[in-house]
This record gives structure tokens, sequence and C-alpha cells, in this order.
């Protein structure tokens, strides 16, 4: 059976981690990161205000749709997204699943307590290595792109509300699986598991 593993979690949560070890390890799988697509298109055309960086982030997502129906169309074994996916995104996936015939697993990160999340992020956004300048930015330039400063967006409140938002709103479709703490996960029995 085609499998379509569906991560979900906020920023900080492990989601890109855990999405490549999978990637890495599991034969025959596909990775669509949301994340690596916007900045990808970040890349190519830039952005001079909020207006345009919003316009792109429609244009990304009515795009990346397109994209995880293709893999299905094609019939790709194992197909993995990553993203804070929301109930918003449950109708879609429950058509696409039924019409290509694939099995869902819902993988929700979370972690041990919210400040593990908090300082897991200061410590991404602060690093140039990790983290695409374009998603703090309100204007953008591709060729500018190694001359911009981390800076850290996040609102410790603002963030703690979303995080407990989407325990309660994540999608949750076919095999739920919850992790409390990337750091402690046997990712040998989370692979068993998904291709069960």
């Amino acid at each position: 059976m085609k499998k379509l593993v569906i991560i979900t979690g906020i920023s900080g949560t492990g989601k890109s981690t855990l999405a490549k070890i999978l990637y890495e390890k599991i034969e025959n799988s596909t990775l669509l990161s949301s994340d690596k697509l916007k900045e990808c298109i970040y890349d190519i055309t830039g952005f001079k205000n909020i207006d345009e960086k919003n316009h792109i982030r429609t244009l990304k997502t009515d795009f990346y749709k397109k994209i995880i129906e293709e893999c299905m169309r094609r019939k790709d074994e194992l197909i993995i997204l990553e993203r804070p996916f929301k109930i918003e995104w449950k109708e879609f996936f429950n058509n696409l699943s039924t019409q290509y015939n694939y099995e869902m697993c819902t993988i929700n990160m979370f972690a041990k307590n919210f400040d593990t999340i908090w300082n897991r992020l200061q410590k991404r956004e602060y690093s140039k290595e990790e983290r695409h300048p374009s998603h703090y930015l309100t204007s953008y330039c591709p060729k500018k792109k190694d001359k911009y400063e981390p800076y850290f967006e996040y609102n410790y409140n603002n963030l703690k509300n979303e995080y407990e938002e989407l325990k309660s709103n994540s999608i949750n479709l076919g095999k739920v699986i919850n992790i409390e703490d990337i750091e402690k996960l046997d990712i040998e029995s989370l692979i068993s598991e998904i291709l069960k």
C-alpha cells in the first residue's frame, strides 16, 4: 500500500529534522518540504514588502498541493510531508488519499514542555546555517542573501498559544503517532510503525 506520511507541529518541534531522517532511511521515499519550496521561490523572486511575501506564500501553498498530487498521481511509494498542517488541510488529504489510494499516517511533533521548543528556536534562529533569512524579513533580495543578520522573530506567548492550538487543531488522519521528544526518539521503531 502506498503511504502518505504527514509530519506536523509548530516551529522548533523537529519536523524538518525528522523528515530528513525518514527520507534518508526509508528507501523509495519522496520528501516534500513546504519550507524548502518557499525558500526556493523567495530565492528566485525575492519580495519588497509583506504583501508581496504573503502573496508568494499563497502561491507556494497552491503549488505545494499540486506537487503532492503529482507525486500521488505517479504512484510514489512513500511521500513525506512536513509543515504545521491544521484542520483546513483535512479535506484535501482525504480527497487525494481516496482518489489515489494512499494510506495516511500523521506524526504530531511535540516537546516535553514548551520551553524546550523555545530554547531550540533561539539556537536555530541565530544560526545563519540553519535558517533561511527570508523567514523573518519583510523585504528580501536574493542577491543580498549572505548580508542579512539573524533575527529572532518569535513572541513567546503567541507561539505558546499556537502550540496549544495545534495540539487540539491537528489533522490526525490515518494512523496517528505522537512524538513528545525528538531527541529520545527510537527511529527504527518509528519506521517500523510507519511501514506496518
